[in-house]
């Protein structure tokens, strides 16, 4: 049994809290407000309001320690949409605070979940070494989200903790359906893979990463897919929804390499994106 504090109980949080539970692990979770830590409570989660950034890391490092944590795991989003000017500096300025205070609270060990945003915009299979901070620095086919994920990444690199940065694809699962998207696509283009993810994928990889992979990256994608003019009309398709999609283009774009976290030995529970729908 493994003593868990998950940072973020949302829409990937909670059921990773409930699986790991199930696994017969010891899982607290925090929330960032009242409401959202009620929410938790009431599904049987031990849930700690904590808001990010924190004024001290001492609040998070004595419940790391009170509670005898040994597993970190970061489900916190980097929160750039909601400014029409992000601050491109705060989500690794929250990832060192989670470091220093995992690190302090005598913690063994943080998982990160990231975005496989961090690669950039080029037509090729996108593999794991394919997107670093030293890599990005100076180079325009980054973008400024890219390499602000990637300074949270190193972020955590940099902690002397034992690590796992896992970098998912889109998530989606029934409810996030991705034909709830297909109508919010300015363009939808026949030459551009569909790296997506499933919900029950993503918690599980977190759990097998927890046990079985240490000082990583790994890239967490379906490992076979199509182009998204094909998924979305499928998505489409599959919910009977009579909507067209969007302008059909020809812009090619990245397929995310999943084979390393394959060759880990992950099992994906869905092979193909299709299946997602």
């Amino acid at each position: 049994m493994t003593a868990v504090l998950i940072i973020g109980a949302g829409w990937l949080g909670r059921p990773l809290a409930k699986q790991l539970s199930a696994s017969n692990h010891a899982v607290h979770v925090t929330n960032s407000s009242h409401e959202s830590t009620e929410e938790s409570l009431e599904l049987g989660l031990s849930a700690h309001q904590l808001q990010l950034p924190l004024p001290s890391i001492q609040s998070l490092a004595s419940l790391i320690e009170q509670l005898k944590i040994e597993v970190v795991i970061g489900c916190i989003t980097p929160g750039f949409r909601r400014s029409a000017t992000p601050n491109w500096d705060s989500y690794a300025n929250n990832w060192q605070q989670i470091c220093e205070a995992a690190k302090q609270g005598g913690a063994r060990k943080v998982i990160m979940i990231s975005s496989t945003a961090v690669y950039p915009s080029v037509s090729k299979d996108m593999k794991e070494e394919d997107a670093s901070l030293e890599l990005a620095l100076g180079n325009n086919d980054f973008s400024d989200k890219s390499l602000a994920l990637l300074q949270a990444e190193q972020r955590v690199i940099d902690s002397e903790m034992d690590h796992v940065v896992i970098r998912c694809s889109g998530l989606v699962d029934e409810i996030r359906h991705p034909s709830r998207f297909a109508t919010r696509l300015r363009s939808v283009s026949r030459h551009a893979p569909a790296n997506m993810l499933h919900r029950v994928d993503a918690v599980s990889v977190v759990e097998f990463a927890m046990n079985h992979i240490g000082h990583d990256i790994i890239n967490a994608s379906t490992p076979n897919t199509c182009d998204k003019a094909q998924f979305y009309q499928a998505a489409i398709e599959s919910k009977g929804l009579d909507i067209t999609l969007p302008e059909v283009v020809d812009t090619p774009d990245k397929r995310i390499d999943s084979s390393k976290s394959v060759g880990l030995g992950y099992q994906y529970q869905y092979q193909h994106t299709l299946d997602l729908l």
